[in-house]
């Protein structure tokens, strides 16, 4: 059975209950050999020491289905690096004892923050954004525009997916989160993925959107994330259909980096969202939920052939 496509071809619903059990069956034993390229990678990686807690912070947002995953991609950076970097890990409400061990383990000099001690901290620090404190209580992407702002150390922000594979060291990305530019920086998505189309957002709410912003990478200044101007967004009878759906925070991202000062700009083409990007010629991949599987079967996979 052929467990990967070239270039790999998004999950989609099938139409006839056999093809549902095939594909099934499928992604069964793709679980397998994805978990097998993890593990093996694990072991040949160097763990590399953050010996300086004041440089730039790396964010990511990890459940425990893919901790490894984020792991794997951090240790990775260090890797081509070749030196530790400081990551903040953000837990959603899964991560147990045993996966913070393994955090520490794989990542010394790193952080790992737990939810139920974020819970506690935001609760008060939201106290008089009670919209803002319900959205984060429901949505756990929420804690992009809550939690990292919050317990960023710098005055730019980084953040990556754990779902973003680097295959070269991102010279680029390091270098608009270090030099003295204000920009907020998106890597380009496939489409628009915002909760409603750019134009109906400009209409009722005045904002006119870069369109295609994906909030799996990026950099943005701190100051940028404005808890006040989202409790506004949340109240508005315009976003009152929209406050379950999972775009929306990646829809506030983009209005927040809208109505900045600083200017929105992508991260160069190598860094875009594509189904179709060939490892061998990538800076980077974002391994989407369509084709989430191609991180270990594609991705990780080839990095261990080539070392």
């Amino acid at each position: 059975m052929k467990l990967i496509s070239k270039p790999l071809v998004p999950l989609v619903s099938q139409s006839t209950l056999t093809s549902r059990v095939v594909l099934r069956l499928l992604n069964e034993i793709r679980l397998i050999y994805r978990k097998q390229l993890r593990q093996k990678l694990l072991k040949e990686l160097s763990i590399f020491r953050n010996e300086d807690p004041s440089q730039s912070t790396i964010h990511m947002l990890v459940c425990k289905r893919d901790f490894e995953m984020a792991i794997i991609s951090a240790m990775i950076i260090n890797n081509l690096g070749n030196k530790g970097h400081y990551f903040i890990f953000h837990d959603d409400g899964s991560i147990d004892d045993e996966f913070e061990t393994r955090f520490y383990e794989y990542l010394p000099g790193s952080k790992l923050i737990r939810r139920k001690i974020a819970d506690k901290i935001m609760e008060e620090e939201l106290s008089i954004y009670p919209a803002l404190q319900e959205y984060r209580k429901k949505q756990v992407l929420a804690l992009k525009l809550v939690d990292i702002p919050f317990f960023s150390q710098s005055k730019r922000i980084a953040y990556i997916d754990t779902d973003v594979l680097f295959f070269r060291y991102p010279e680029e990305y390091f270098q608009l989160l270090d030099n003295k530019t204000n920009l907020n920086i998106f890597n380009k998505d496939i489409a628009s993925a915002y909760v409603t189309d750019e134009i109906s957002i400009e209409g009722n709410l005045g904002i006119k959107l870069l369109p295609k912003i994906n909030s799996g990478l990026w950099i943005m200044n701190k100051k940028d994330f404005s808890f006040s101007m989202i409790e506004s967004w949340l109240e508005h009878r315009f976003l009152h259909s929209y406050l379950t759906d999972y775009r929306l925070e990646q829809t506030f991202i983009a209005m927040l980096a809208s109505t900045s000062d600083a200017k929105t700009r992508y991260f160069p083409a190598g860094y875009d969202v594509s189904f179709e990007k060939d490892p061998k010629v990538s800076i980077c991949k974002h391994y989407v939920g369509r084709i989430r599987y191609g991180y270990e079967l594609e991705g990780l996979n080839y990095i261990i052939k080539n070392k």
